[in-house]
């Protein structure tokens, strides 16, 4: 396998994950507002970490050679801790969109279960902006829902009032630029997860490539972006396949082999 294959293959499997990166993007993709720009935020945001830990595990390697040593059996085992938890999930089958943005609802980021109900097609967008003024989710009047998760059907509140027939999809409430920005890289460039991630795990294991280290985070570049993409385009599409249990069994199958398969290579460079 190729560097550049090892590094997209390695970072899509970490990014295809319900975190809160995916939820944020989801959430402001089926919404319409401002998507692509949050969008360019945390794919940019990915970028300079993907390069600062390329280049910085570099400088510690040439330093001290067997820190890198150290953070490669670390990160060997991380995957294979990562695999088995995808393997875990595979089997139980009960993850989903809701139960993942239930665990993180007091989050400034996270959406609201009406949004949920919304990206996972369990309440209708309206044509006319699909939101009531004051940011509710505007449903015909006399509509009721409910919210399935962890614990059972959940009812969701949500206002009855008809959106205005002169109401238009420009006229959505939108986030603030500033607040959008600052959401934005408080999921990427701000996140522990994806540091831990980006620069320490993914810029480890390009080392081991030596030369072609850069061709290994030019992969992890592609797949970022491919991802980013897909939420960006199809976001409103997407969101309801990936509410069902069935998508994440497969899904969490593939990524648990595919791990594996990578801590293997990996592991071997050790030997």
């Amino acid at each position: 396998m190729t560097a550049f294959a090892s590094g997209f293959l390695t970072y899509l499997a970490l990014v295809v994950a319900i975190g809160a990166q995916t939820l944020f993007l989801l959430r402001q993709s089926v919404r319409g507002d401002r998507a692509w720009t949050a969008i360019g935020i945390c794919f940019l945001g990915d970028v300079v970490l993907l390069s600062a830990g390329t280049a910085g595990i570099g400088v510690v390697a040439e330093r001290w050679p067997w820190l890198v040593t150290a953070l490669t059996v670390a990160g060997v085992v991380y995957l294979v801790w990562f695999a088995l938890a995808a393997l875990r999930s595979s089997v139980r089958g009960h993850r989903t969109l809701e139960e993942a943005a239930a665990e993180v609802r007091d989050d400034a980021w996270a959406p609201s279960a009406e949004e949920v109900a919304v990206m996972t097609g369990r309440l209708p967008v309206l044509p006319a902006a699909g939101r009531a003024p004051g940011g509710a989710v505007a449903v015909p009047a006399g509509t009721s829902a409910e919210v399935s998760g962890a614990g059972g059907a959940t009812p969701v509140a949500v206002r009855t009032r008809p959106a205005p027939a002169t109401m238009r999809p420009s006229a959505a409430p939108r986030t603030p630029l500033r607040r959008l920005v600052l959401l934005s890289l408080s999921v990427s460039l701000l996140n522990p997860h994806a540091i831990l991630d980006t620069v320490v795990m993914m810029g480890t294991f390009a080392q081991s490539f030596g030369t072609l280290k850069w061709a290994y985070a030019g992969g992890a570049v592609a797949a970022g972006a491919l991802w980013f993409g897909l939420l960006g385009w199809g976001g409103a599409k997407l969101a309801p396949v990936m509410n069902t249990p069935r998508t994440w069994r497969v899904v969490d199958a593939v990524v648990a082999v595919l791990m594996l398969a990578i801590a293997a290579k990996v592991g071997l460079t050790l030997l």
